[in-house]
């Protein structure tokens, strides 16, 4: 678990503690380097649970976390179904607690580590394929690299677990094409790999998705 910082092992262990260990379960890219991947570091731990829940629920470990960190405050963001809070710590940590508000169907059972419920593998990696087609950040190219080339996924397995997931489709030449868009911002990602040589892997993974991006398009009819 070297991939999380300590301030994360010690809100993982607090929840692992509360009544919230049995409504959430930890999702995004932290759960996917952490638990499956070890590929990266991550700031944030993203909880989510398929059921609503209020404020109110969340208070009893927010007093436990100001207690553990000695904290007056602790900054808080809602945006929809999404709470996110800040710890301020000399490790921040960024926690949020998501409801997860559409109908979804999950392609393998949650995990148990440290005590917390974690999402499958399957899972983790069709939300990510998904964000990178919404969003299309860096990280999401980053972590995709490593499911295809480390975790044995498939382009085409990939769109498939989208398609099972979610019920939307995506081709394989919208897939490469999207690659294209943020390759020149990898080099942002520099203070989360964990490999000594960053710039190769960099130069690697760029290389990766240019040349069977090209490959795979120059085959579309």
């Amino acid at each position: 678990m070297t991939e999380l910082n300590k301030n994360q092992k010690i809100l993982i262990k607090l929840l692992s503690a509360s009544l919230l260990v049995k409504k959430f379960y930890l999702s995004g890219g932290t759960a996917l380097s952490a638990f499956y991947l070890h590929h990266r570091l991550s700031v944030d731990l993203d909880f989510f649970s398929d059921k609503p829940f209020s404020y109110e629920e969340l208070t009893v470990f927010l007093n436990t976390v100001k207690e553990k960190f000695n904290l007056k405050d602790i900054p808080v963001v809602k945006i929809f179904d999404r709470w996110q809070f800040t710890i301020e710590a000399k490790e921040p940590v960024k926690i949020e607690f998501v409801y997860v508000n559409h109908e979804k169907k999950r392609l393998r059972p949650l995990k148990k580590y440290m005590n917390i419920f974690v999402d499958s593998l399957d899972d983790i990696a069709a939300n990510k394929t998904l964000a990178y087609f919404d969003r299309n950040e860096p990280k999401d190219l980053f972590d995709l690299y490593y499911l295809i080339n480390i975790s044995g996924f498939t382009v085409p397995h990939l769109l498939q677990i989208v398609k099972d997931k979610f019920g939307i489709k995506f081709s394989e030449f919208s897939f490469w094409s999207e690659s294209t868009k943020s390759l020149e911002l990898l080099k942002s990602l520099n203070p989360l790999i964990i490999d000594k040589n960053s710039e190769l892997l960099l130069k690697k993974i760029s290389s990766f998705f240019l040349e069977e991006g090209s490959r795979s398009l120059s085959f579309t009819p």
